[in-house]
């Protein structure tokens, strides 16, 4: 098992201790940087100058495009477990 990392992530101006493995570093970073992004862009958009509405604008945001994309695979699986039915029962119709 590989050791844990401690390190501090910058959300809104402020430092968040974690302590996470090190594979993930990378991802964690690019995250926080994308919300930082998200938080810049909302607030010049809706000239917000409290934080706590603009995570609160963010976290609704970002999980409206995790509901989306929950919502969008599903649907290619779906997709995909019915051509599978459909080549299945088309091999059976030629035997």
């Amino acid at each position: 098992m590989l050791d844990k990392l401690n390190i501090k992530i910058s959300l809104a101006n402020r430092l968040y201790p974690m302590n996470i493995n090190p594979h993930e570093e990378k991802m964690i970073r690019v995250s926080a940087s994308k919300i930082d992004k998200m938080l810049k862009k909302l607030k010049e958009k809706y000239s917000v100058k409290d934080d706590q509405d603009l995570l609160a604008m963010c976290a609704l945001q970002l999980c409206i495009r995790l509901e989306r994309a929950t919502f969008q695979k599903k649907e290619v699986e779906q997709k995909i477990v019915d051509d599978i039915l459909s080549m299945k029962k088309s091999i059976s119709d030629i035997m």
